[in-house]
């Protein structure tokens, strides 16, 4: 059964375009428009990783990633922001962030970086 991953992220065009390259490489894939849409995923089924926007109304990907690690400790994420500073960079992997990518996301390493949380 292929792994299974779950992108959220408010901009559509960006979230089908993941869906893409994920779908093509194997990866079953689920994906959210907002917090509430991921939590009834999270909540549904079972994920390998998550992938998560910082900037999304109305809750952000660092209080999501929050209630994703009260629900579910050991699902690996990967936030990516398109405004990054060391100020969310340290509350993503205070609140339990794998790792940090920034926008414009270079595919290859988001693809590499997943493939690797999940190989752990």
């Amino acid at each position: 059964m292929a792994a299974s991953i779950l992108l959220v992220d408010d901009n559509e065009n960006f979230l089908s375009f993941l869906e893409r390259v994920f779908s093509k490489r194997g990866y079953h894939v689920k994906t959210a428009s907002n917090g509430e849409e991921a939590l009834k995923l999270i909540d549904e089924g079972s994920f390998a990783v998550a992938i998560l926007d910082i900037r999304m109304g109305p809750v952000d990907g660092i209080s999501l990633l929050m209630e994703i690690k009260r629900r579910e400790p050991f699902l690996k994420s990967i936030i990516i922001t398109g405004y990054p500073t060391p100020e969310t960079r340290f509350r993503a992997f205070q609140n339990g962030a794998s790792a940090y990518l920034t926008k414009p996301v270079d595919l290859e390493e988001l693809v590499d970086t997943t493939r690797s949380l999940m190989a752990n």
